[in-house]
């Protein structure tokens, strides 16, 4: 396995929504690196295989 496979990448627009995304979901960030995009500025590295709940999903099968 190699370091890439380790981590995951979200794309955010500012640092703090990284960090709020760490909190939320009790995920470990790395690190918060620029893009050059000019809405998503930054891209959030996270440890390990990262994903968001799908709560579509779920509010189907109830």
């Amino acid at each position: 396995m190699t370091d890439e496979e380790k981590i995951s990448r979200h794309a955010a627009t500012d640092r703090d929504k990284c960090q709020e995304m760490a909190d939320k979901y009790g995920w470990e960030l790395l690190k918060v690196e620029p893009t050059n995009n000019k809405i998503l500025k930054v891209d959030c590295v996270f440890e390990g295989e990262t994903e968001f709940p799908n709560y579509h999903e779920e509010s189907e099968n109830e």
